[in-house]
């Protein structure tokens, strides 16, 4: 299908629903937004709502389709925005709006407030208690929060298929994140500063401070016997010595920003599967 094809297919659509639109959605409504989705026509669904605005104004009913499609659109404060027009008198538009707002809170790193809402939720069925259980516990990894990981942790049910592996999930992530010991990138430094590849071999990365050692004490010999024959104006003194001292210097930086973009890939990893095993219980029971 073609856009002007759908373009076309959403006018009709609106045209022959708002005779009857009243202050709900009719099942064919319901039904052409269930096939926008399905074709992930996010831009039509949008449009489409908003005409519908036109007619209604703000309702529970288009204040949650429309946030839910500017997800799908991947517009996290603007999903946020709509999902928080949802009121409490539409408790299952309600509760699914929370579970998704902190959902996107929590992408876009705002934990405290991703936190307050989920705890907005009302009256929720047993499995939905247990997926808030699940959530405000990846919160608490992301948040680095461990004691409080382990609160929600220790009570986790698993007696519900669809969260078990997730539950596992995150406390595998749990017992790596709390296991490891961050490299400080002050002491890769010190250690570079005092043996040339010392804050590679700090880090592990065996093979490249053995070549960063070997390589320093090559240039070090050279400016040294160039000293040595010739004296402090030697041509091979000044060369080999300038070409250590770049290396040197260089060396003590590199171990440095490599500890800290080491570090950084580790959070980051972490984090992404966090956010995964939040996100795909969401999607499969908030619907």
């Amino acid at each position: 299908m073609t856009i002007s094809k759908r373009s076309f297919l959403i006018h009709i659509s609106l045209l022959g629903s708002l005779w009857s639109f009243g202050q709900g959605f009719s099942d064919n409504d319901y039904q052409f937004l269930l096939h926008l989705e399905f074709i992930s026509a996010y831009d039509e669904g949008v449009f489409w709502l908003e005409q519908k605005e036109l007619v209604l104004g703000r309702t529970d009913t288009t204040a949650f389709h429309l946030g839910m499609f500017e997800y799908f659109r991947k517009n996290r404060a603007s999903s946020i925005r709509f999902f928080e027009d949802v009121t409490r008198s539409n408790l299952n538009f309600w509760n699914i709006s929370r579970f998704y707002s902190g959902l996107q809170y929590a992408y876009l790193g705002d934990y405290a407030k991703a936190n307050q809402v989920l705890m907005q939720t009302d009256s929720l069925s047993e499995l939905h208690a247990e997926l808030r259980k699940l959530s405000l516990a990846g919160l608490s990894l992301l948040d680095h929060n461990f004691e409080r990981f382990e609160s929600f942790q220790t009570s986790f049910d698993p007696n519900y298929y669809q969260l078990v592996d997730h539950q596992q999930a995150l406390l595998d992530t749990y017992h790596v994140m709390r296991d490891r010991k961050a490299k400080s990138p002050v002491i890769a430094g010190v250690l570079s500063a005092i043996i040339p590849g010392g804050g590679k071999f700090y880090l592990g990365k065996i093979g490249q401070g053995t070549m960063s050692l070997m390589t320093s004490t090559i240039f070090a010999l050279q400016a040294y016997e160039g000293y040595r024959k010739d004296g402090p104006k030697s041509a091979s003194f000044i060369v080999f010595g300038s070409i250590f001292s770049i290396f040197y210097v260089a060396n003590i930086w590199g171990s440095v920003v490599a500890v800290k973009v080491e570090n950084v890939n580790f959070n980051k990893t972490n984090h992404d599967a966090i956010l995964l095993h939040m996100h795909i219980p969401i999607r499969l029971l908030c619907k």
